[in-house]
């Protein structure tokens, strides 16, 4: 096992601290999933005209049933029927207007024949992705997000609008049948960029795996005219998937997935037509091997872009029995040399590598699984993680390794839910000193996820991933029961620095 989960077990770290912005505050603007726990998370969202859209994903711990294989736990976190399609997992896409502080929902999916015509399922159960594009089609710019369609439906479509109101779909990527999901909508060169990242090829239902690890590039959506960017997993079969992209210098990088030997990163000029000539970054996870299974997040900051790094599955790669594992922050430079920021101590082909912040991988915490979202927000780099920490409860431990263990008995299950269950949000100045802006999902264990970031005029809005309701599982007496959870569903926060006299 890691330094990292040794040194969580030894000392208790830091208590939660209440969430600041340079000086101000974070505020909830919405809780609960919009009113309605099923909204498990804020999967995607965009600054479009004025307003802030957050695409939904429902009902999120009862698909996990559906996985290949399905996670073991007991009992399940949710009441859920055995039929997942037995309760309203329609995606939505919501809209908020920061001059009247008012959320409007603006799209709900549709019911469609399932495929095999035995029921009616929803035609998407998440909004994965979202971005502002004007292709050579467009009047204007327009919104378009990409979708997660049922097992039981055609594979996903791209919803497009120009208004923010009317939605409407554009011929998808050429994909398999087996695609059920895409992710990043990445511009670069006029041109989207995007790649699937959940299957359920040969049978086997895989969330950010998937059928293909090609990107698909077009300039015109409405078109539906999509060309290949890369050769298959850039040459490499051990690469499943092309999970994140960003654009940096100049260049779109791309990063992998790779149960195997760690994620890779690539990078291109873009320049030629397509497929883009691309050139290898990092390998071998930064030489941590598969426990950097794959590049969870990037973003540029201050002349660098900053990668952030995971084991899929939230640091537990099922499928792969991988993890579990923290997730680290690495900087890379335009000149492709690169520094570990938080993570495990390690000698690479490139030198001795330590932790230029001190801090161990997860931010000193075992269960920060992802770096999911990082966004530029002022001068500072604010990072998010998903932290399964609040999933303890329900997990079966008889094979667990013995430092977790007594870590456990040590502080109780309890503790550790209440304190860590939600995610850590965490920001830096120079990558180097960082501060903790909360360590409990701003005071709700059940945001086990910082899911989206948008920094605007108004502020930096936070979003999370909540899948614990409407209901929740709670043991007393020895005996489980569900309640309902005023605290489940995801949450949207909007952080902004304290007004000073004179700018009252």
């Amino acid at each position: 096992m890691e330094d990292g989960i040794a040194a969580i077990a030894r000392r208790r770290p830091a208590p939660p601290v209440e969430g600041r912005l340079d000086g101000g505050d974070f505020r909830l603007t919405c809780e609960a999933g919009f009113g309605d726990g099923w909204n498990a998370y804020a999967h995607s969202m965009a600054w479009f005209e004025g307003r802030l859209y957050v695409g939904t994903t429902r009902g999120t711990i009862p698909g996990m049933k559906l996985l290949s294989p399905p996670p073991d736990i007991k009992p399940w976190p949710v009441d859920s029927p055995d039929n997942v399609y037995d309760i309203d997992r329609n995606s939505q896409i919501w809209r908020y207007t920061p001059e009247s502080d008012r959320w409007e929902r603006v799209y709900r999916a549709p019911d469609v024949l399932a495929r095999n015509k035995t029921r009616m399922v929803p035609r998407y159960v998440g909004m994965r992705g979202m971005t502002v594009f004007q292709g050579r089609g467009d009047a204007k710019p327009c919104i378009y997000c990409s979708t997660w369609a049922p097992a039981m439906a055609e594979p996903p479509d791209i919803l497009r609008s120009e208004d923010g109101v009317e939605f409407t779909t554009v011929k998808r990527p050429p994909w398999d049948v087996s695609v059920r999901s895409f992710r990043t909508l990445q511009v670069f060169a006029g041109r989207v960029h995007t790649s699937p990242t959940a299957s359920n090829a040969g049978g086997k239902v895989q969330d950010s795996v998937g059928s293909e690890a090609v990107i698909y590039a077009s300039d015109d959506l409405s078109t539906g005219v999509w060309k290949p960017a890369n050769d298959e997993g850039f040459g490499n079969r051990d690469n499943l998937t092309i999970f994140e992209m960003a654009e940096f210098n100049g260049y779109l990088y791309a990063g992998t997935v790779n149960p195997h030997t760690g994620f890779e990163l690539w990078k291109t000029r873009g320049e030629g037509g397509l497929p883009y000539q691309w050139t290898k970054v990092l390998t071998h996870g930064a030489w941590r091997g598969p426990f950097n299974e794959v590049v969870v997040s990037l973003c540029e900051f201050k002349g660098a872009l900053i990668v952030g790094t995971g084991i899929i599955n939230g640091g537990y790669h099922r499928a792969f029995k991988l993890g579990p594992a923290a997730a680290e922050v690495l900087r890379v430079w335009p000149d492709d040399s690169w520094e570990l920021l938080v993570g495990h101590s390690r000698v690479t082909p490139d030198g001795l590598k330590v932790p230029l912040s001190g801090l161990s991988a997860g931010f000193d915490n075992l269960f920060n699984g992802y770096v999911w979202r990082m966004c530029a927000h002022g001068e500072y780099l604010y990072a998010g993680t998903f932290s399964w920490a609040n999933s303890l409860p329900y997990l079966p431990n008889a094979k667990w390794p013995e430092d977790v263990l007594k870590m456990i008995r040590q502080w109780g299950i309890e503790h550790l839910t209440r304190n860590y269950g939600g995610f850590a949000l965490w920001r830096t100045h120079d990558g180097v000193r960082w501060d903790c802006v909360t360590a409990n999902g701003f005071g709700n264990k059940y945001n086990w996820g910082v899911r989206n970031f948008a920094s605007t005029e108004h502020g930096l809005f936070v979003a999370s991933a909540n899948p614990f309701g409407p209901t929740v599982a709670i043991k007393e007496n020895d005996q489980w029961r569900y309640v309902d959870n005023h605290r489940g569903g995801c949450e949207v926060f909007l952080g902004v620095p304290k007004a000073t006299p004179g700018n009252a």
